[in-house]
């Protein structure tokens, strides 16, 4: 398939019907101005409704000198404008546009004060789609039209300044939404994703966005630019409670299937979600923000996050399917409550379950350049993993005064791992040939329980803007790994072969304490002071007791050599003091900053390793309407692992010393961002951002004639780094019927690094590229296609080019849907995904194709019944490969993962407003 060609057709459609648009319609234009003052009314409501029924046909906002136009309206129809805004009265006229007569002018229209609410002064029919009430933008829910069968996520979508990602991720203006009310409340701990891909659109009276006050009363001083936004989703009048969900279950070929079921109720102010499902077709239950809300992990903690390109992922180590690595079967269950006791108490209570089984195959391939050398580390594995996780979460907000407001958000997680491997793994170079080699056949069964809990105290003042904030965060994890190996290790060289049945019991506790308290007191109404100090505690250990195996078969005989024990223990004391200063759109933040950092390490064989470091660092942000230009700095301790002073060599392949002598990483980091939103709904963003580190950390690498690497840690200075960004986003609507969606963006980095083998060391500048093109069309809701190109560019370049060889690595991806909803109550649905890695190293794939589809049959009153006939990687092509750079090496990673198959499901929504809308990537898989 070729995409490029695609692109180019589409582009050739796209443009011809923009043409025919245009020279069929009139265009109406003015300016907007205050009664009194004379200047220009920005960000006011022009609306256009057909004369004879008060239908919309289209609207716009005034630009910042409040001139307005509005363009592609249709000819020898008689149509009213509707001009609002708030505290202004409404204007009115009614107009028809002619092909003689295509353009009108209304001049300058003059606004009158009117002390009214804009709801007070709106004939029902008339109610703008759009209202701007001081920091509140209000949309109109009726005037954006959806189908019967939309969901909340199809009608924000609609709406101008909001954009939602695939995986339901929901941006304003640029800006992260940071939670999602129903009427005014937490909707199921405030997750977007419950709501959007739940609740029906036809249910909703208006879309508030405004924001996010809470977030400025953590951080008084918060830049613009940075404050995260809220949507209130208000529910016409009739609909205050009741409960929907949805049942779900198929079969399909090579014993595949799925199932599940979500039931959500709400009543006044309790609300309250049961949710279960599993499937071995590599599907994630929920997405991740699913888990991070109703899950509890964002009340629990995140340790680790990992994300597949195929929409999987893991938390805390844990999978919760969908990874793309072989075959998986994925089960979880959960239940969460809401409950408000009064107007100052609320309450959320959550329990989730989850486990995961996957068995899947790994190829992995790292080139290694030396001079003339080239060396090849080869590895294949065959592997079957098991987790299991129990979590219990809650979250109490208590609104104890008008003034102060405390909020709990406590955490409790139990879980199990299990592991078997079958791995091989060989080293050779051009010369020698086969160098060393490895087979290791390993069981590991883990345990582990984390408790966690933040704690975050508000206080206001009478007087306006002094402020009291503290905020507690702990974190107490036990862990537990049992390891059985056997190795045979074999040295080609001098024909060694070394023979091992090893249990290697490794134990991680570890507890993480972090303590803030800060203090805003206003001088005038444009200068405010600032203090706050920070405490950050770490008291962690890590316990290796490895053991052979005897005759009898028992693990009793330790193994001296290998056993370690480190402990650490870190105090971060920061204190620091600033002041703000506004006026109007500018605000500059200054502060200076005195750290305290004290770290003892103990180890079980050599003596203990204690240091004491000060810093005095200055902070500065000055932000101006859409720009901010911040610089910051930020000190990071040593690794425990990488201070100790004795060499770990539980890989016979790859060994590491520590180095007792590292200091702590001080890095300086500048950076400009811009964002810009305009009243048609476009916006762009520009961010760019250098860094500067001392003492950083890399890697001095020594291989033997064997192929045996010993990695020490060492500090270097002077790198420096520098990264950016470009994007635009457009939606142009030609009519009520035909929108199109164009997404452009760039991304790059350069990176200085340093490279040391064989006491060979080097410099390295490292360019990375990214660019992509995503393209929408939209035609009634009826048909919609997407289309994607990404091309991603990595080089490396060295300064010792005697013995560092220069690496370059391309790869392309390409991605194209198609959604037919036509006729009545089918729904077609297409994905191609397609992935081309022109330089990977033999064995491995150069490219794939994997495409889905389906065909879906809705029945039933209110197409309550959908049934879904659907095919997973129709060509049999589906592979999960990456190629990467690191150091002097590329690295070409290739997993198994699920191949071709058929599958028949029957979905039954459950609600009692309306069934969801049908369509679109995993829409009839993915609950939230």
């Amino acid at each position: 398939m070729n995409f490029p060609k695609v692109l180019l057709v589409l582009l050739t459609i796209t443009i011809s019907t923009i043409v025919h648009a245009q020279s069929n319609s009139g265009t109406i234009k003015g300016r907007l101005q205050d009664s009194a003052s004379k200047k220009g009314l920005s960000l006011a409501t022009v609306t256009v409704f057909r004369a004879k029924d008060t239908s919309i046909l289209t609207y716009r906002l005034s630009d910042q000198n409040g001139e307005f136009k509005v363009p592609a309206l249709p000819l020898n129809l008689l149509c009213r404008v509707m001009i609002s805004f708030s505290g202004y009265k409404v204007y009115r006229k009614e107009f028809e546009l002619t092909k003689d007569n295509a353009q009108l002018d209304f001049g300058t229209i003059t606004l009158a004060d009117d002390p009214r609410l804009l709801d007070e002064v709106f004939v029902t029919a008339e109610r703008p789609p759009v209202s701007i009430r001081k920091d509140t933008i209000e949309f109109n829910a009726s005037a954006f039209k959806t189908l019967p069968s939309a969901l909340v996520e199809d009608l924000l979508k609609k709406l101008p300044g909001i954009d939602i990602d695939p995986e339901g991720n929901i941006m304003v203006k640029g800006k992260q939404v940071n939670r999602l009310l129903v009427d005014g409340k937490e909707f199921f701990g405030g997750d977007a994703k419950i709501a959007t891909k739940n609740l029906p659109a036809n249910i909703v009276d208006k879309v508030q966005v405004m924001d996010d006050k809470e977030q400025i009363e953590r951080n008084p001083d918060i830049a613009p630019a940075d404050i995260g936004q809220i949507i209130n989703i208000k529910l016409k009048r009739a609909i205050k409670q009741g409960w929907f969900g949805k049942a779900y279950a198929g079969g399909g070929t090579d014993s595949r299937y799925e199932t599940g079921a979500i039931v959500n109720a709400f009543r006044d102010t309790t609300q309250v979600s049961f949710l279960a499902y599993s499937n071995n077709v590599n599907k994630a239950g929920f997405g991740i923000n699913d888990l991070q809300k109703i899950g509890g992990f964002d009340r629990s903690g995140i340790s680790s996050m990992s994300v597949s390109s195929q929409g999987g992922f893991a938390i805390n180590g844990t999978s919760f399917g969908g990874g793309g690595q072989g075959i998986q079967r994925s089960t979880g269950g959960g239940i969460n409550i809401n409950h408000q006791f009064r107007k100052t108490l609320t309450l959320n209570l959550q329990y989730f379950y989850g486990d995961v089984n996957s068995d899947f195959e790994s190829l992995t391939n790292r080139q290694r350049f030396l001079q003339d050398t080239t060396q090849v580390v080869r590895s294949s594995g065959v592997n079957n993993s098991f987790s299991a996780n129990h979590r219990v979460g809650g979250t109490l907000i208590w609104k104890i005064d008008s003034l102060t407001t405390l909020t709990f958000r406590p955490g409790l997680t139990l879980t199990k791992n299990r592991l078997q491997r079958n791995s091989f793994t060989d080293i050779s170079d051009n010369f020698k040939g086969n160098l060393n080699s490895e087979e290791n056949t390993q069981n590991s069964k883990e345990t582990s329980g984390n408790y966690s809990h933040s704690l975050y105290l508000n206080k206001a003042f009478k007087k306006r803007g002094r402020m009291l904030m503290i905020n507690n965060n702990l974190s107490v994890n036990d862990n537990l790994n049992d390891q059985y190996f056997d190795l045979v290790n074999v040295f080609y060289l001098d024909g060694t072969t070394i023979r091992s049945s090893q249990l290697r019991q490794r134990q991680t506790p570890n507890t993480n304490g972090y303590l803030n308290a800060a203090f805003t007191e206003p001088i005038t109404k444009a200068i405010s002071l600032r203090f706050g100090h920070t405490v950050n505690y770490t008291k962690e250990s890590n316990a290796l007791s490895p053991f052979n195996r005897n005759g009898a078969g028992k693990y009793i005989d330790l193994i001296d050599s290998l056993n370690s024990k480190i402990a650490r223990t870190l105090i971060q004391n920061t204190t620091n003091a600033g002041l703000t200063w506004r006026k109007k759109d500018l605000m500059l933040t200054g502060s200076m900053n005195m750290l305290f950092l004290d770290y003892d390490n103990s180890y079980l064989k050599t003596t203990p390793v204690n240091r004491s470091f000060n810093y005095l660092y200055p902070s500065l942000t000055i932000s101006f309407k859409g720009m901010q230009l911040s610089y910051a700095a930020n000190i990071r301790a040593p690794s425990a692992y990488d201070l100790q002073p004795v060499i770990d060599n539980t890989n016979r392949q790859f060994l590491f010393r520590g180095n007792p002598a590292l200091k702590p990483q001080y890095a300086r980091n500048l950076s400009f961002n811009y964002f810009k939103f305009k009243p048609d709904g476009s916006s762009y963003s520009f961010y760019i951002t250098g860094n500067r580190s001392d003492n950083a950390v890399i890697r001095e690498n020594t291989i033997d004639k064997s192929g045996i690497q010993i990695s020490q840690p060492v500090n270097v200075s002077g790198l420096n780094s520098l990264n950016g960004s470009i994007n635009y986003t457009k939606q142009y609507k030609f009519n009520t019927n035909f929108r199109l969606s164009l997404r452009p963006g760039i991304y790059g980095n350069y990176n200085e690094g340093v490279v040391s083998f064989n006491g060979n060391r080097s410099g390295s500048e490292t360019v990375n590229y990214s660019s992509s093109l995503m393209l929408g069309l939209n035609w009634k809701d009826i048909i919609e296609l997407n289309q994607r190109y990404g091309l991603n560019m990595s080089k490396t370049s060295y300064d010792n080019k005697n013995y560092y060889k220069n690496i370059e690595v391309i790869t392309h991806s390409a991605e194209s849907e198609i959604i037919i909803r036509w006729p009545k109550h089918i729904v077609w649905e297409t994905l191609i995904n397609y992935s081309y890695n022109p330089q990977v190293s033999p064995g491995i794939r150069k490219s794939f194709v994997r495409w889905n589809g389906g065909v879906n049959y809705l029945f039933l009153k209110e197409d309550k019944g959908q049934l879904k006939i659907s095919f997973f990687d129709l060509l049999n092509q589906n592979i999960s490969v990456y190629r990467y750079t690191t150091e002097n090496s590329i690295l070409d990673s290739q997993t198994s993962t699920l191949r071709r198959y058929f599958l028949l499901s029957f979905i039954y929504n459950l609600r009692t407003f309306s069934p969801g809308k049908v369509g679109g990537r995993d829409r009839s898989f993915f609950l939230f």
